[in-house]
C-alpha cells in the first residue's frame, strides 16, 4: 500500500511591483555613458564628463560644478597617493556635509582606497573607538569637527579643512602641489567601496563593508523612481556619514542633480529654502511637515516646482497627510532599509498616499513601508525556526539580492550571525506582509513586550498613541510587572505640556486597542534620549523608568 503524503507548502513571498518604464535596468544603476554604476570613482567621472558645468553642489554664496568637484576629488587623490596612501587603505572623513565630504569619498575610490564616513555628532571617546577600529591612513577633518582631532592617534595623518586644528595639515596646503590627473585606479566591483559604522545603539559601533556592486544594485532601486535629473535641486539635510546620505548623493550625480547643503536655521527658513532654492526634492520627518502646515506662509505659497517629499522615521497620521497633499500638491515617498542594505529596500509610492478614504485597506497601508522594490526579495519568518510566515503573521524581516553588504570589518563571528546561507541579512526587525505584499513593521525584535504571555510590537501602541492630538512624540517600553512580567509604559513628548492629561491619553488608548496592548502608565517628558545618529534609545529609558 503506497501512502501519498502531502508536499509541504511553498513559501510566501510578496507579489511583484510593476517596474516603472524609466527602470531601464533590472540589476544595476546606469551611468550617463550607459554602462553599469558599479564602481563609485566612475560615478563622478561620467558625470562630470558628461554634464561638466552643470551646477552639482550648492552652498550660501557658493556653487561647485561636476567639472570643480571632479578636479577636487582628483587632487584629493593625488595628495593621498603622495602621503602613501594604497589601495585598501581606509581614507576617514568626520565633519557635516560640504564639497569636501564628497571630494574625499570620490577622490580616495579613485586611488582604490576605501572612503570611511564618520558621524560627526560622537563624542571624542565614542569617536576614539571608531577610528582605533577603522586604522585611517589619513582622517580628513571637516569645517566645524575641529574637536574631532583630539580623538585620533598619533599615526594616523590629520588633514583639516578649517584653520588652526592642532597637529593637522591645512586643507589647502594639503592639496597644494598636488596635480588634478585622475589616476585611474580601477577597482574590483566585489572590493569594499565605502566602510560605515553602526550607530551603537546596543553596544560597540561595527564597520559595515558595502561594494561597488551593492552600491550599484542598490541605486538602481531607488534612482529611477526619484525622476532625477539636470533640472532638480535634491536637499541632503541627512548627513552623509549614514547610507541614506551617501544614497541621496549618489543618485544625484547619476541623475546631474544640484545637491542643496544649505541649512535652515528654523522651521520658517525651510519653508523659505524650499522657495528660494526651487527645492524638487525636499527630506523631510513627519513632525517637520506637520509644524509646517500651522504656517500661514506655508499655506499661501506656489509649490509647483517641489516634486517629491521624502520622508522616513515614521508613518504620516493620515490628517497630516491628506492635509499635505493638499497644500504642497507633490508626490510623496517613503522608505525602508538599513546601512547593511545598502540603504532603502521598500518604497510606499506616490500612489499609495493618495487612497480612497472610502478604501479601509487602502488607508491602513499608510502605516506600512510600502513594498520590496524591483529585484529586493524580502521574506518575513520566523525568527527561531527561520520558516516562511503567510501574509499577516509577524516575524522577522529577512533581505536578500545584491543590496546585503559584504560582511562586518574584521567582524567574522557577527557577520555569520548577521548574514543566512544564501545570503539573506537578518534585520532583528519585525515585520509582518499584507496579502498585497506590503510590509509593515512592528519594532525592533528586541523591544518586543511579552505581557501575560501575549506579544505586544511597541510600533503599534505608538502609532495609536501619536494620533492623539496632544502628542508630538511618543516611546513605549515594557516595564517590569509582578502579575504580568512586563506591562506596556508611554513616554510622551506632548505638544502643550500645561494642558497635557495622562490619565485622558489612557483613555484615548483603551479605546483603540486590545486592553493588554495599552500603556499601565504614562511619562511625560521633553525630549526623547536619541544616540549621536538620531536613533531612539529605548534601552536608556528602560533603565530610566527602573531607576
Amino acid at each position: 500500500m503506497t501512502v501519498e503524503t502531502a508536499a509541504a507548502p511553498a513559501p510566501w513571498t510578496p507579489p511583484p511591483v510593476p517596474v516603472p518604464a524609466a527602470y531601464r535596468d533590472p540589476d544595476y544603476a546606469l551611468l550617463p555613458d550607459g554602462r553599469r554604476a558599479e564602481r563609485l570613482a566612475d560615478m563622478l567621472r561620467a558625470r562630470a564628463a558628461a554634464t561638466p558645468d552643470v551646477d552639482a553642489v550648492l552652498e550660501v554664496g557658493r556653487t561647485t560644478s561636476w567639472a570643480e568637484l571632479d578636479r577636487t576629488a582628483n587632487r584629493v587623490a593625488q595628495a593621498l597617493a603622495r602621503d602613501g596612501v594604497r589601495a585598501g587603505d581606509r581614507v576617514a572623513y568626520v565633519g557635516a556635509n560640504a564639497p569636501s565630504f564628497l571630494a574625499v569619498l570620490f577622490g580616495a575610490a579613485k586611488l582604490g582606497a576605501v572612503p570611511a564616513p564618520l558621524n560627526a555628532l560622537l563624542a571624542v571617546p565614542e569617536l576614539s573607538v571608531v577610528l582605533a577600529d577603522a586604522r585611517p591612513a589619513v582622517l580628513v577633518v571637516g569645517a566645524g569637527s575641529g574637536p574631532a582631532a583630539a580623538a585620533a592617534t598619533g599615526s594616523t595623518r590629520m588633514v583639516a579643512v578649517d584653520d588652526g586644528v592642532a597637529g593637522a595639515v591645512p586643507w589647502d596646503t594639503w592639496l597644494a602641489g598636488a596635480d588634478d590627473t585622475d589616476p585611474g585606479v580601477v577597482v574590483d566591483p566585489q572590493d569594499t567601496a565605502v566602510l560605515f559604522f553602526s550607530s551603537g545603539t546596543t553596544g560597540r559601533p561595527k564597520g559595515i563593508e558595502l561594494t561597488g556592486a551593492n552600491l550599484g544594485q542598490a541605486l538602481a532601486a531607488s534612482y529611477y523612481l526619484l525622476d532625477l535629473d539636470v533640472r532638480s535641486v535634491a536637499m541632503a539635510p541627512i548627513p552623509f556619514f549614514h547610507v541614506a546620505g551617501i544614497g541621496l548623493a549618489l543618485a544625484a550625480v547619476l541623475g546631474g542633480s544640484a545637491l542643496l547643503l544649505e541649512a535652515p536655521t528654523d522651521l520658517a527658513g525651510v519653508a523659505e529654502l524650499w522657495q528660494r532654492r526651487a527645492v524638487t526634492h525636499a527630506v523631510a520627518v513627519p513632525t517637520v511637515l506637520q509644524m509646517l502646515l500651522q504656517l500661514p506662509a506655508v499655506r499661501q505659497a506656489d509649490w509647483s516646482t517641489l516634486q517629491y517629499v521624502i520622508y522616513g522615521a515614521s508613518p504620516i497620521p493620515v490628517p497630516v497627510l491628506t492635509d499635505a497633499a493638499e497644500v504642497f500638491g507633490c508626490r510623496f515617498l517613503q522608505s525602508y532599509g538599513l546601512t547593511e542594505s545598502t540603504g532603502g529596500i521598500t518604497m510606499l509610492m506616490p500612489e499609495d498616499h493618495r487612497p480612497d478614504p472610502a478604501d479601509p485597506v487602502a488607508v491602513a497601508r499608510l502605516r506600512s513601508v510600502g513594498r520590496p522594490m524591483p529585484g529586493v526579495p524580502v521574506r518575513v519568518v520566523d525568527p527561531v525556526t527561520l520558516e516562511d510566515l503567510p501574509p499577516g503573521q509577524r516575524g522577522e524581516v529577512l533581505i536578500g539580492g545584491g543590496h546585503v553588504m559584504k560582511g562586518y570589518w574584521e567582524r567574522p563571528e557577527d557577520t555569520a550571525a548577521s548574514l543566512l546561507p544564501g545570503g539573506w541579512l537578518r534585520t532583528g526587525d519585525g515585520g509582518s506582509f499584507d496579502d498585497g505584499g506590503y510590509l509593515f513593521l512592528h519594532d525592533r525584535l528586541k523591544d518586543m513586550i511579552i505581557t501575560g504571555g501575549e506579544n505586544v510590537f511597541p510600533a503599534e501602541v505608538e502609532s495609536v498613541l501619536t494620533g492623539h492630538p496632544g502628542v508630538v512624540e511618543v516611546a513605549v517600553v515594557g516595564v517590569p510587572s509582578g502579575r504580568w512580567g512586563e506591562s506596556p509604559h508611554a513616554v510622551v513628548v506632548p505638544r502643550d505640556p500645561a494642558s497635557f492629561d495622562p490619565d485622558e491619553l489612557l483613555t484615548w488608548a483603551r479605546e483603540r486597542l486590545a486592553h493588554y496592548k495599552c500603556p499601565v502608565g504614562v511619562t511625560v517628558v521633553g525630549t526623547l534620549p536619541r544616540n549621536a545618529s538620531g536613533k531612539l534609545l529605548k534601552r536608556q529609558l528602560r533603565a530610566d523608568l527602573a531607576s
